[in-house]
């Protein structure tokens, strides 16, 4: 009777053993799947503010009407615009490497 009573008290902390395990894996993987919401969300949030404050930044008069003035290449009174032309790069002749000192004595000699 005691020794059917020890197999089954060990039987018992084996099942509940095999379930804590289960339950601790279970848990983790729970857990890591929380923290990747967690940083998807914020990194979310934090371009959902960018734009708001971009909208803010968009709306404003000035910007609004400095977007249509270079769009439409107006001037306001006393302004005077610039126009650069584009640098004409000329290409540089590239200049031929020297000889090595050794091959210079050794035409030198052979000739």
């Amino acid at each position: 009777m005691k020794l059917l009573k020890n197999i089954f008290i060990i039987f018992l902390m084996i099942f509940l053993f095999l379930s804590l395990v289960k339950n601790i894996v279970n848990y983790r993987s729970k857990f890591q799947f929380y923290e990747d919401i967690k940083q998807a969300f914020e990194k979310e949030n934090k371009t959902n503010i960018e734009l708001k404050t971009e909208i803010v930044k968009k709306k404003s008069r000035t910007e609004i009407e400095r977007t249509i003035r270079n769009k439409l290449n107006l001037l306001k009174e006393n302004e005077v615009a610039l126009i650069i032309p584009p640098s004409k790069i000329t290409p540089v002749p590239p200049t031929p490497t020297p000889l090595p000192n050794y091959l210079q004595w050794f035409k030198l000699f052979v000739k």
